[in-house]
């Protein structure tokens, strides 16, 4: 299974307690680390390509959680290997329109066939 986001990047709330944007990360509207935690578990191996840039390694994902918005207790987390994806994505490309696709065998960026692309509305 390979997941395809294309879209604007933006950034939401990462401990999931605010009444408007939950989620840290959004690609064309869709929330990622949901979008992810839907379809692997923590210690998955994935493969990632993002531009020009292709990686694997081990899933570490985690949907963030807290209280209230005074007391959050931990953000959402999204991380391949050594990269935390977050925090690549929002501090390179906020805002921008970018693809990224995440998948358990290896990414052909060509092949579309077998890609499934995340709809924002479920």
């Amino acid at each position: 299974m390979i997941l395809k986001f294309k879209g604007k990047v933006e950034t939401g709330d990462a401990c999931r307690v605010s009444d408007e944007k939950n989620g840290a990360l959004f690609i064309g509207g869709v929330d990622v680390v949901d979008r992810v935690t839907d379809k692997w578990s923590s210690k998955t191996k994935v493969f990632v390509a993002l531009g020009d840039s292709t990686f694997s390694g081990e899933l570490f994902v985690e949907c963030g959680w807290g209280y209230s918005e005074w007391t959050p207790m931990d953000s959402d987390e999204l991380k391949v290997g050594e990269h935390d994806l977050i925090a690549e994505i929002e501090s390179r490309h906020n805002g921008e329109e970018i693809t990224l696709w995440i998948g358990d065998e290896p990414i052909n960026v060509l092949d579309d066939y077998k890609i499934e692309e995340p709809s924002n509305g479920g």
